[in-house]
């Protein structure tokens, strides 16, 4: 990083230039050189590039009648994330948000929509735990419509928001029954890289654990329920 002066004839730079961008803090004008860090995917991260380019590539084959279908989609509602933000998507956005769900589930790329599904989450949750079992309990037993994913964060030490959107996804549960309780167990010690009962003796920690419904093959998804726990 250089510091910048300029004459009379030229009072300013902005943008970049041959790798050099020129900007101003609070020190004045500066350039810098642009940094231009390796694209090297993760093993979690490579599946989803792979599925992102073959949607983006898919799209242009679709016919224009079923363009419009996705575009209908898009007019008539609008998208919650899971974080429970409402989000108006085009039609295109909505085409790659049901099918990047399909193709990670292992489900074919959909040429059109489904017919429209308003995707509750599920009901309000706690997390049981002990020397040998960490668990979510419902009471009275819920009555899960579709599919149940489950997501969990790291164990964490301190109240940062940003951390508290890190998520591992860690288990699905397909069309079940009722349940009035859902073991974790095995996941999180996986997660953890953990044995429960060692863990659970000395940690000093909070666990978040966010579950949602998902409409398999058809892409649509609820916002996440979510639960804390203290451990120790």
């Amino acid at each position: 990083m250089a510091r910048v002066t300029y004459g009379e004839s030229i009072t300013e730079y902005a943008g970049s230039i041959g790798g050099v961008t020129f900007l101003r803090n609070p020190s004045g004008p500066i350039a810098k050189l642009r940094s231009n860090p390796p694209v090297n995917p993760s093993p979690d991260q490579s599946p989803y590039q792979t599925n992102m380019a073959k949607c983006v590539s898919y799209w242009p084959s679709l016919s224009q009648a079923n363009k419009d279908a996705w575009d209908a989609l898009a007019a008539a509602h609008d998208h919650t994330t899971p974080w429970g933000e409402t989000k108006t998507l085009s039609g295109f956005q909505w085409f790659l948000s049901c099918n990047l769900d399909n193709l990670a589930r292992g489900f074919i790329i959909l040429d059109t929509p489904h017919a429209w599904v308003a995707m509750v989450p599920p009901d309000q949750f706690t997390i049981e735990v002990s020397s040998t079992y960490i668990r979510v309990a419902w009471s009275p037993a819920y009555d899960c419509v579709h599919t149940l994913l489950a997501y969990c964060t790291l164990p964490l030490r301190q109240s940062s928001v940003k951390l508290r959107r890190s998520l591992f996804y860690i288990k699905a549960y397909y069309h079940p029954p009722a349940l009035d309780n859902w073991d974790l167990t095995s996941e999180i010690e996986t997660l953890f890289n953990v044995t429960w009962a060692t863990f659970y003796a000395s940690a000093n920690c909070s666990i978040i654990i966010r579950i949602l419904e998902n409409y398999l093959s058809v892409g649509f998804r609820s916002a996440f329920t979510s639960a804390i726990i203290k451990i120790g």
